[in-house]
């Protein structure tokens, strides 16, 4: 490993011990389940897949994602709440779960009409049209909210960088164009020698772009007002890269709450600047009176066999013992199994014995969504 990753990383693990010791503590057995990429568009069927992989194109990292992840079908969703509905906390709520959502995604026609020199965007209501399976998908998540088990938050527009695709469109590069034409644009490119992808919603290389991200957060979470009814009082940045005006931006537009992880990485205009790492904790608050939301627990099997149950459940004990809630990561693609059923088979089977487990140790146990762990940190 170069010594600038070596240092990068235990500059890293130093941050993250500072941060744990400041978290702002509760002392109640409170549970938030945040789970990212409701919405977006992934890999649209395992047949796009092989043919992306015939034509040699790259797919994004890791290949658990195009392998799995997709929009949440009908079953899907179904399953979800009758999971979620299996158990109650000491309020006599069933279990719910915070979906981050990309409201938007390309519309890939009008893009392709106007040349690749314009980005254009559809609410993920539309997109859900042309989905096999979908046909009741957005009347499913409107009972789920209904019931209290579903709780939408803003995760971005969409989770894609419009600008650095379209200038690969634009350039004609030949596997950005072949996913293009399959309604994808999750692959790896070489950008300076080095693997990237277009997932990094704010991941911006100059100043001048500002403007774009600003303009897409603005517009999402009005578009986000306009699906589901309610402003959406707390965002998470895609891939967790966000600066400083991200926050200014979802300030003026309602946003009071940051979720994240211990560590944000910043755009690599922040970094050529000199800003690489920051730091937060559970609590902490910034110039606009917005509050971090810190995870420190995982749910992920997909990604990692041993990300189980077990395993969220040591960290939710953990959690617990220094007085603080426990928000568990959990990435859509754990709940999705149209493209692969047995995914969502064995992951859904894990996850109400976590339920069942949380619900057991800890009869006093509150389950929140996001927004509601935000309005209770205000008054810790």
């Amino acid at each position: 490993m170069p010594f600038l990753m070596k240092s990068t990383h235990l500059y890293s693990k130093v941050v993250h011990g500072l941060m744990l010791l400041r978290n702002r503590q509760i002392n109640r057995h409170v549970v938030v389940f945040e789970s990212d990429d409701w919405g977006s568009v992934r890999m649209p069927s395992l047949e796009v897949k092989h043919r992306l992989e015939a034509k040699g194109v790259k797919l994004a990292l890791p290949q658990s994602y195009d392998s799995i992840d997709t929009l949440a079908s009908n079953d899907d969703l179904e399953i979800l709440m009758e999971v979620l509905t299996s158990v109650k906390d000491s309020n006599g709520n069933s279990a719910k779960i915070t979906l981050n959502t990309c409201v938007a995604n390309p519309d890939f026609e009008k893009i392709k009409a106007s040349g690749f020199k314009e980005y254009y965007y559809e609410p993920f209501t539309q997109t859900l049209n042309r989905y096999p399976h979908h046909d009741r998908a957005f009347e499913l998540w409107q009972e789920g909210i209904s019931k209290g088990l579903f709780q939408p938050q803003f995760h971005g527009r969409e989770h894609l960088n419009p600008q650095k695709w379209l200038r690969y469109l634009q350039n004609g590069n030949k596997e950005v164009r072949a996913a293009f034409d399959e309604g994808c644009y999750s692959l790896a490119v070489i950008n300076n020698g080095i693997k990237d992808t277009f997932l990094e919603a704010f991941k911006i290389e100059a100043a001048e772009e500002c403007d774009f991200v600003r303009k897409s957060i603005k517009e999402g979470l009005n578009l986000f007002e306009q699906l589901f009814g309610f402003r959406s009082e707390s965002m998470i940045a895609p891939c967790y890269t966000w600066d400083e005006y991200i926050e200014e931006e979802s300030a003026t537009n309602g946003v009071k709450f940051i979720q994240g992880g211990y560590i944000q990485s910043h755009s690599p205009w922040q970094r050529s600047l000199g800003n690489r790492i920051t730091g937060h904790y559970n609590g902490e608050d910034n110039c606009r009176e917005q509050y971090y939301l810190v995870r420190n627990c995982s749910f992920e099997p997909t990604q990692i066999a041993s990300d189980n149950a077990d395993s969220c459940m040591a960290g939710i004990d953990k959690a617990f013992r220094r007085g603080l809630p426990a928000v568990v990561s959990c990435h859509r693609l754990n709940f999705i199994g149209d493209l692969n059923p047995a995914n969502r088979d064995n992951n859904y089977k894990e996850f109400g014995q976590l339920l069942k487990m949380i619900t057991k140790h800890y009869p006093d146990v509150e389950f929140m969504s996001s927004d509601e762990l935000g309005r209770l940190l205000i008054k810790a």
